[in-house]
């Protein structure tokens, strides 16, 4: 106890030291948005692998709603959109149907 009032000035426990550290520094930050700075449309797993990152996917992902940016997919059915139909597949979805009504 006394060597805490030494170090410190009180006797009170310090809370502010405990908790989960995070992984990412300062550094790590700034290098991210550099990097987003030059390829906006990175992925997570590529910022991880280019920088080197010991993190998880999730924790960029993290940082990246906090800095600000919001995640965009495109999935493959909009690609598919994109692409013109070939002339046999385009008369296969055109064809008439005969609809039967019952009794």
């Amino acid at each position: 106890m006394l060597k805490r009032r030494n170090e410190t000035g009180s006797y009170e426990t310090q809370t502010n030291l405990r908790g989960k550290k995070p992984k990412l520094s300062d550094a790590d930050h700034q290098h991210i948005l550099s990097l987003l700075e030059k390829q906006p449309d990175i992925t997570c797993l590529e910022i991880i692998e280019t920088l080197k990152l010991p993190v998880s996917i999730d924790t960029v992902w993290r940082f990246l709603q906090q800095a600000g940016y919001r995640r965009e997919k495109k999935s493959l059915h909009a690609s598919e959109q994109e692409r013109p139909r070939c002339g046999a597949e385009e008369k296969r979805l055109e064809r008439p149907y005969i609809w039967i009504q019952g009794k």
